[in-house]
């Protein structure tokens, strides 16, 4: 091998305090948005401000999601979507689900409400085991990788590879009469 393929052995991924910091500071600006969404509407508004937040933590968790794949360890990245789109779907189904009880929506509209947080929550766990099953997948797919590159290479010369089970002999199958012409008759 030469000095640029690499071995296969990765060293591990450290995650230092700059993941902790930016996490911090994400979830410090997210907090002051949605405040100040709170105090920009009216004080008799607050039913649509909880929607507006609810809303924009589930695109947060869209956000956090799609960058994930922007860092080498996303773990922080996980955790703040798992965290927003929990928030964005429990602010939602309790401002819908309560919007009667306080005289801001009719009966009629939280069915309807309901039924497209339902639907979009639905939708939302099918994407989610959707995701799942094939990150499983290519961890098992890993795993026989690692367990072929962890064979010794095999020499397109040597006797056992030109006797592989595809192709059972190198060597012409011995003649009927034991090496000895066949004999002529008359």
């Amino acid at each position: 091998m030469n000095a640029v393929t690499p071995t296969g052995a990765a060293p591990p991924v450290r995650q230092g305090i700059s993941a902790a910091v930016l996490t911090v500071l994400f979830l410090v600006v997210a907090g002051l948005l949605f405040y100040g969404i709170y105090l920009a509407l009216p004080a008799n508004h607050e039913f649509g401000a909880l929607l507006w937040i609810g809303a924009l933590s589930l695109v947060f968790a869209l956000a956090c999601y799609l960058l994930e794949s922007a860092s080498r360890d996303p773990t922080a990245q996980r955790s703040l979507a798992w965290a927003f789109l929990a928030m964005g779907f429990a602010t939602l189904f309790l401002s819908v689900g309560l919007g009667p009880y306080y005289g801001v929506e009719t009966s009629g509209g939280q069915l309807v409400g309901l039924i497209v947080l339902a639907i979009l929550l639905g939708v939302t766990i099918a994407l989610i085991s959707w995701r799942l099953r094939s990150v499983q997948q290519t961890e098992h797919q890993e795993v026989a990788r690692q367990a072929w590159r962890q064979e010794t290479p095999v020499s397109a010369l040597s006797y056992a590879t030109a006797n592989s089970p595809g192709n059972p002999t190198a060597m012409p199958p011995p003649s009927p009469g034991g090496g000895r012409p066949p004999a002529g008759g008359n």
